[in-house]
């Protein structure tokens, strides 16, 4: 391969295909058509989609295209993928950006799937889309430019000759960038610890707590799978200095405080009193709703008697009687 255009004519429809899709990652956005998070998303199933196309019989049985020259997985991850060799001898250097919409196979493409889906909806709300965009590929590309480094000394897994392909160092920049910013809030998120009772949400802090540590773990073992560590580290860590610059400014007044008296006297449990609290002092509102609403789960109703009170629009409520508290 010479100069920055692929030499397979597969690796070109790939290229162009993931383009598209990066233009309409900003254009979509832009007009308030789509958010990035959806556009990536769906990016990411129709790339894999071709990648496999792109490898069947069934393409090359289709008449005008049966005389093509076939090439492995290999030859594209090569092309479009992220290879220090090509970036450093044929300054590739959009590989950067097309080694995160390639996948390896469908374990590897539905779990970065997961892991977009479950925080990229959630952090795209808070920080809009612009920033977000900014932090997904800002991330990726910090997780790249580390590989890059390290890759002349055969460290960590990663040599010259060995292309990394996948969206995980966006992924994991997408976390790092959101316990930065918002290291209080609770979240959904699957967590591989089975000895802990499942919940809708965790906190930011302890799923990075976990997360990061699996890596730095396989780092410091020097795992010899296939994963690229280091590329999450660089995605998870290179998120800092990136959510630094695209931190959403303070709101100037701060949220309407509760007052202590209205809700105390149904704080029965030491468990109740510390999500009050917590409430009393959180400086942001979704903070703030965020424990009124483990409150009134663990409240009972002052009616009926009713466990599981939901806090919505901004009032406890009772499923059963329709008893209202208002903080």
């Amino acid at each position: 391969m010479t100069g920055f255009i692929p030499s397979s004519t597969q690796s070109i429809i790939l290229l162009i295909a993931i383009f598209i899709f990066f233009f309409l990652a900003i254009y979509l956005p832009w007009r308030k058509k789509a958010t990035v998070t959806s556009v990536i998303l769906i990016s990411l199933i129709v790339i894999f989609s071709i990648q496999l196309v792109l490898s069947s019989n069934i393409f090359y049985d289709i008449p005008f295209l049966n005389g093509m020259e076939r090439v492995s997985q290999g030859t594209i991850y090569r092309e479009i993928g992220f290879y220090p060799r090509s970036i450093v001898d044929d300054q590739t250097f959009y590989q950067f950006i097309t080694s995160t919409y390639l996948h390896s196979n469908f374990l590897h493409l539905i779990f970065n799937f997961i892991g977009l889906l479950l925080l990229g909806i959630q952090l795209e709300k808070k920080i809009g889309w612009f920033s977000f965009l900014i932090l997904y590929f800002g991330s990726g590309i910090i997780a790249g430019a580390l590989i890059l480094m390290l890759s002349p000394f055969n460290a960590v897994g990663q040599s010259m000759m060995i292309p990394s392909i996948g969206a995980s160092g966006c992924i994991f920049g997408i976390l790092g960038g959101y316990w930065f910013l918002y290291p209080k809030d609770k979240i959904f998120f699957p967590l591989p610890l089975q000895f802990i009772k499942m919940t809708n949400k965790w906190p930011v802090s302890l799923i990075f707590l976990i997360y990061g540590g699996i890596t730095s773990f396989f780092l410091i073992m020097g795992d010899n799978s296939n994963t690229s560590h280091i590329g999450h580290f660089g995605g998870l860590v290179g998120a800092f200095p990136i959510a630094a610059l695209i931190r959403p400014p303070e709101k100037i007044e701060k949220i309407k405080k509760l007052k202590k008296e209205d809700l105390s006297v149904y704080a029965k449990k030491a468990k109740q009193k510390e999500y009050l609290q917590k409430a009393y002092d959180a400086d942001e509102e979704d903070v703030r709703n965020a424990w009124l609403d483990e409150f009134f789960l663990n409240t009972k109703c002052p009616k009926c008697s009713s466990s599981n009170m939901r806090f919505e629009e901004g009032k406890g409520i009772c499923p059963k009687c329709g008893k209202t508290i208002r903080p």
